[in-house]
């Protein structure tokens, strides 16, 4: 069996192309679809279907795209809502793929309407896609479709489809699941691109729950912060995106035209690195640099889906990439960019060294330091004064934040504290610093009037 996966960094979505014999079908495909064509072409494969294992919360899938390209058959679940022409899989469902046959398996718990698809070689089940119900060494979130499913509901169903499909497979039948380490899907996902079903029963901590009450209790305790985008992308999916390569080029802006925009809604994004926003950037802008991989999970934290976008770029090439990253979350409308050496009224964010924050935390009129770093992070070891907001947080929190002392903004290397800033700047707070090197640098950096014993710095206790 030809076997490829695909992985979008950030997102940690993996997708598939699997076939034989001339045929091939494509596994919760991106957004951007070419590559999956010019790999089957090149193995000699051509793709009759696109597996959907349910509606994603977290990225715009690419599958109108690849279906209408290749007129391959569409199948997702018959309970899902979509506005789509699909075949609706049942339970027990079995299609060709070339030799292999592929058995759709009903698996619902992670949403109402998730599938797994079990392929079979020669009448052997080898290999199981497990959508967002079982990862590498987790499972599934039931709370991304409360808007229409009970999370407790889902719960109990996940328990169901855990133990009662998914484990009860053969031992050496492989998981191939559609997110890795990073994704918000799940809660602590394994960053091995596979495993199997022995594996999973053994070291999984989910499969180690065998009471189905404790089991739905954990399923719905201590669940990362969901990005507002997650319930635009569902809706997103339910109709299907808007093909990838039929978007509209990118127009070039003029200032001018850039302060057009903002009037009108319009949300700008600067994607430069902290010390370019903060050496001059559009008033009112958004700090998320493209740098990261989790450029497009940060604009949909903070970005309402189905805003007006205007780009900030440091240099024209780097346009379309950002233009791809929000695509990957169905952030479409991206009415153009600008290259930041273009404008002219532009604001500042000054940059603070941990070397003159030590110094200013002796002082009077010491700053009030806003610590955005994850929980995990912040019982590590934090500044003892500092108040701790979660980057996720923050809007939800930004009363909390003082208007009438100078603040000084920490992570963990200056990258979320960069847009936590640019957040506080939209909000009016004003006496604003960016802690250069974040945490990383507090930490390790020796200033010249500090002894050693001031370095060290511990978790509350309380």
């Amino acid at each position: 069996m030809y076997l490829k996966r695909y992985f979008v960094e950030g997102l940690a979505h993996a997708s598939y192309l699997f076939g034989s014999d001339g045929e091939a079908a494509v596994v919760d495909p991106k957004r951007d679809v070419d590559d999956y064509l010019a790999d089957a072409a090149a193995a000699g494969l051509r793709i009759v279907a696109v597996l959907n294992s349910h509606p994603h919360a977290d990225f715009a899938s690419g599958f109108p795209e690849l279906a209408a390209g290749t007129g391959a058959k569409l199948y997702t679940s018959r309970l899902a809502p979509v506005t789509y022409d699909r075949v609706p899989a049942r339970d027990g469902d079995r299609i060709r793929v070339g030799s292999l046959e592929v058995e759709m398996l009903e698996t619902p718990g992670h949403s109402p309407d998730s599938l797994s698809f079990l392929v079979r070689e020669g009448g052997k089940p080898t290999v199981v896609f497990t959508g967002d119900l079982l990862f590498v060494g987790d499972v599934g979130r039931p709370d991304l479709r409360d808007a229409d499913s009970d999370p407790r509901q889902l719960a109990d169903a996940l328990y169901d489809s855990l133990h009662g499909k998914l484990l009860s497979l053969p031992d050496d039948v492989k998981i191939y699941p559609a997110h890795g380490a990073g994704s918000l899907c799940g809660r602590a996902l394994g960053s091995a691109p596979s495993t199997t079903v022995a594996q999973e029963k053994q070291s999984n901590w989910a499969a180690q729950i065998k009471d189905r009450g404790e089991f739905a209790a954990r399923m719905l305790a201590d669940l990362p912060e969901r990005p507002a985008y997650f319930g635009f992308d569902v809706g997103v999916n339910l109709r299907g995106a808007t093909p990838y390569g039929g978007l509209p080029p990118l127009r070039a802006l003029t200032e001018a035209g850039v302060k057009e925009a903002a009037a009108d809604g319009a949300v700008v994004i600067d994607t430069r690195s902290a010390p370019f926003f903060g050496a001059g950037h559009f008033p009112g802008s958004l700090d998320i640099g493209l740098g990261s991989a989790m450029f497009s999970t940060w604009a949909g934290f903070f970005v309402p889906g189905g805003s007006k976008i205007v780009l900030v770029v440091g240099d024209a090439a780097n346009a379309a990439k950002a233009r791809l990253e929000l695509a990957r979350i169905g952030f479409d409308d991206v009415l153009g960019c600008i290259e930041a050496s273009l404008l002219k009224e532009t604001h500042q964010l000054s940059q603070l060294s941990v070397c003159d924050l030590k110094s200013s935390l002796k002082q009077d009129d010491a700053p009030f330091v806003l610590d955005v770093r994850t929980c995990g992070e912040w019982q590590g070891g934090h500044i003892g004064t500092a108040r701790h907001i979660p980057l996720p947080a923050l809007v939800k929190r930004l009363a909390e934040v003082p208007k009438d002392l100078p603040v000084a903004v920490l992570c963990g290397s200056g990258y979320r504290s960069t847009i936590a800033a640019s957040l506080l700047l939209r909000a009016g707070h004003t006496r604003l610093s960016n802690v250069m090197g974040g945490m990383g640098a507090y930490s390790e950096t020796r200033c010249a009037d500090m002894a050693p014993s001031e370095l060290v710095f511990a978790p509350d206790s309380n």
